[in-house]
């Protein structure tokens, strides 16, 4: 079994134990799901080049190690990641303030149990894993509540709260470090895995700016724009002039560092998805600003017409 049909299987496990109790639960769950990913096709979201990589990383390292891999154990991390996602992401919309139905909260317990459930299988309660494990969670949940409290951003609070809301998308990775007793590898793929982390997010940050802006929800991009835009400039006005063009040279350092960073860990399929984005990542933010460089252009020909 390859990596995209391992990880079909292991969402797809997931996401049939949604809905194999016909309940009113069941289906608010689902009709959460429906508003993010494709219900008939709920795979499609981790295996999409755009996607971060969550359930990859630890493939890649495993293959690192060894070859081939142990496709039983990285379905056992997949299974569980998923589950953590959506858990993490139902949470996210209740803090953001997006419209969930209060029935549908209970569906966190389940995500939280599922999601914990693999790694008591896999690890005994003397394991180094915990340790590793309880340090990641706890950088997560102390930086998610963190820029919780904060209505703007510096790039500090950026670089100290919202880039390692993410980290503990690597306790797979610990687990696979643990597994073969290559604990000495956890540095450098967590390093990988933050730089990395850090780059999606600011990409997020980017492709919601309008969305984020419109529901209040405070963010690096945004607090930097109010920072920067001339009086009376419009939030649109400065992400035309500046704003695209600013993020583009943030994002091109930090995925630099990145690749850099993977070139040192011996994982042909992680430096070839890195390199990949590269390529997405300069034709999507390229585009923008070409568009935004078109508006520009089409305003000031309405300004001129509009004066003779």
């Amino acid at each position: 079994m390859d990596f995209h049909d391992a990880a079909v299987s292991a969402v797809e496990t997931a996401f049939a134990e949604i809905s194999q109790t016909p309940s009113p639960l069941a289906a608010g769950t689902l009709a959460w799901l429906g508003k993010r990913c494709d219900l008939l096709n709920p795979a499609a979201y981790f295996t999409q080049v755009h996607s971060l990589p969550l359930l990859a990383f630890p493939w890649w390292l495993e293959e690192s190690i060894h070859a081939p891999v142990e496709v039983d154990f990285q379905l056992d991390l997949m299974y569980s990641t998923v589950n953590l996602y959506y858990f993490t992401r139902m949470l996210d919309d209740v803090m953001d303030g997006h419209e969930i139905q209060r029935a549908v909260l209970p569906a966190l317990h389940p995500f939280h149990v599922r999601f914990m459930h693999p790694y008591h299988r896999l690890f005994g309660p003397q394991s180094p894993f915990w340790q590793e494990f309880h340090r990641l969670l706890a950088i997560t949940v102390e930086t998610t509540a963190t820029e919780a409290t904060l209505k703007e951003f510096t790039p500090g609070d950026f670089l100290n709260s919202t880039a390692l809301k993410a980290t503990a998308a690597a306790i797979p990775i610990a687990a696979v470090c643990v597994r073969f007793a290559r604990l000495d590898l956890l540095p450098s793929w967590e390093n990988m895995f933050s730089l990395f982390a850090k780059w999606h997010l600011m990409r997020d940050d980017l492709l919601d700016w309008g969305v984020d802006a419109k529901a209040g929800n405070p963010t690096w991009l945004l607090s930097e724009a109010q920072r920067r835009r001339s009086n009376g400039e419009s939030l649109a006005e400065w992400m035309r002039r500046e704003g695209f063009a600013w993020v583009k040279q943030i994002q091109k350092t930090w995925l630099d560092e990145t690749i850099a960073a993977a070139a040192e860990l011996n994982s042909p399929g992680l430096l070839n998805y890195l390199l990949e984005r590269e390529k997405l990542f300069t034709l999507e933010i390229d585009s923008m600003i070409a568009m935004a460089e078109a508006c520009q252009a089409l305003r000031k020909v309405d300004a001129l017409l509009g004066r003779s």
